[in-house]
């Protein structure tokens, strides 16, 4: 066998060395990978859930205070045709 053909087994026997190191690694890290991205999926949803709850509670607040507010002004519309009707007006 003369040198090239000695370079270039020895190039190609390099070439798939690192394929095969590069596919270890790819194996090594990919459980990493993947428990990182769990990891950050998890604290994310956390969060989400978080500001839901409280967006939850806001709106609730509200509708509490608006249900209270129809029900004053219920209570001082009838009170008004009340008044009106002890006066002898007609009610529309």
């Amino acid at each position: 066998m003369d040198n090239k053909q000695k370079m270039a087994i020895a190039g190609s026997g390099l070439v798939v060395a690192g394929i095969g190191l590069g596919i270890i690694g790819t194996a090594m890290i990919a459980p990493a990978a993947f428990a990182l991205a769990a990891r950050l999926l998890e604290k994310g949803a956390e969060v989400v859930g978080g500001e839901l709850e409280s967006a939850s509670r806001r709106v609730g607040t509200v509708a509490g205070t608006l249900r209270r507010s129809f029900n004053e002004a219920t209570k001082a519309g009838v009170a008004e045709m009340r008044r009106g009707n002890s006066k002898g007006e007609k009610i529309a």
